[in-house]
């Protein structure tokens, strides 16, 4: 993979907070999520045109030695902000967490309503 000049910021930003990755399509978004969470060993990767990822992530099921989960596609999700948020207060084992999506993520716009 082609390092991004962003890799090293995000990487160092995944230690303390969310990082969301946005942007059109076939630019490599999921290809740097998938990269950066590879750095675990423990790590998954669920994308929301899988039905069967789309139900792990509204049930939350994931083992709970995971230490990175990436999150594709999400943003299709009407509720995604609640559902991503509520895992963020929630995780108990301070997983690193990877948003990635269209320029359609809109994370700014609304957040405070989610």
């Amino acid at each position: 993979m082609k390092l991004r000049y962003l890799t090293d910021p995000m990487r160092q930003d995944l230690q303390k907070k969310m990082v969301f990755i946005g942007g059109p399509r076939q630019v490599g978004k999921t290809t740097l999520a998938r990269f950066l969470a590879e750095e675990y060993d423990l790590h998954l990767y669920l994308n929301w045109d899988n039905p069967r990822h789309k139900i792990q992530m509204t049930a939350q099921q994931w083992p709970p030695t995971t230490e990175c989960l990436v999150f594709d596609e999400i943003h299709k999700y009407d509720k995604w902000k609640n559902l991503v948020k509520g895992i963020w207060d929630t995780r108990l084992n301070r997983e690193k967490i990877l948003v990635t999506g269209s320029s359609r993520l809109d994370i700014f716009s609304n957040w405070g309503q989610a």
